[in-house]
């Protein structure tokens, strides 16, 4: 975490400790009021008694920009992944085979269900309870027509295709959209719907455009910590807390974290009998 601070009578109040390293201090009853702790490290240290109030947590303004940078990159691949998946999907229903036709309404069919199924129960569950099985059954029939003869499975691969396509986009569009989610509300949305502007810009259609809607969505639903979204919201928060204000394995035995913003804390292990947290806000933090 870069520097360490000494303080007398262990005051560090009002101080700016962005990126300082606490860890493994002993340092019962300091005071940290109204301090910036922003990217501070406080792991295994001792803050028995320690006082928190009005102090600041969180990810660090130049981290903040470059986890900005990073998400919308991943979230612009999301979209051109989308516009790739559309176009797929076109082509095939454009197809003068019959059989690549049918294959390709079927793929939008699934694709539709599976958006619907994800952002109901998760992409998790979509893919267990709908992709693989579709995926794992395409795949027996490429095979059998490769043995037996009966076709080259063209159509069938294409199906493949789509959908581990529309899989991979899901999987990076959710996590940026998480990711950028867990640094503020501004941030999601402009990664959001620049995402969505980029694929549509590609060509990708209206379907691009719902995906990206739908993307955002089951990230929301993430961070509200709704059941079935566990998985995304840990990421997100775990990606995070490495830039963050880390508590992880302190003593926080009676600390008094009142009226503290603490955003993107990762408290992970941490004894916490009797603290205080009155009128605290805790944003995104990890437990």
């Amino acid at each position: 975490m870069g520097k360490t601070m000494r303080a007398v009578n262990n005051d560090f109040s009002g101080k700016n400790l962005r990126n300082t390293s606490f860890k493994n201090a002993d340092l019962p009853n300091a005071l940290f009021l109204k301090s910036d702790l922003r990217g501070a490290d406080f792991s295994g240290a001792n803050l028995a008694g320690a006082k928190f109030e009005g102090a600041k947590t969180g990810i660090t303004p130049l981290y903040t920009v470059l986890i900005f940078i990073a998400v919308l990159g991943v979230s612009l691949l999301s979209g051109y992944i989308a516009m790739l998946t559309g176009q797929l999907i076109q082509s095939m229903i454009q197809s003068p085979k019959q059989n690549v036709c049918i294959a390709g309404y079927l793929s939008a069919v699934i694709i539709t269900v599976f958006a619907v199924f994800s952002t109901w129960r998760g992409v998790g569950y979509a893919v267990r309870q709908l992709i693989a099985p579709v995926l794992l059954s395409a795949m027996a029939l490429v095979a059998i027509g490769y043995l037996t003869g009966l076709g080259d499975g063209h159509a069938m691969r294409y199906l493949i295709l789509s959908l581990v396509l529309i899989v991979a986009m899901f999987v990076v569009g959710t996590v940026a959209r998480a990711l950028a989610g867990s640094l503020s509300v501004l941030i999601f949305w402009v990664v959001a719907v620049l995402g969505s502007v980029y694929g549509r810009s590609l060509g990708g259609g209206i379907g691009t455009v719902v995906m990206a809607i739908a993307c955002a969505q089951i990230s929301k639903r993430a961070l509200n910590g709704d059941h079935g979204f566990e998985v995304l919201k840990n990421m997100a928060l775990s990606m995070t807390a490495k830039f963050g204000t880390s508590f992880r394995n302190a003593k926080l035995d009676n600390a008094d974290f009142s009226h503290a913003i603490l955003r993107n804390a990762d408290f992970t292990n941490a004894r916490t009998p009797l603290v205080r947290w009155g009128n605290s806000k805790k944003i995104n933090c990890k437990k």
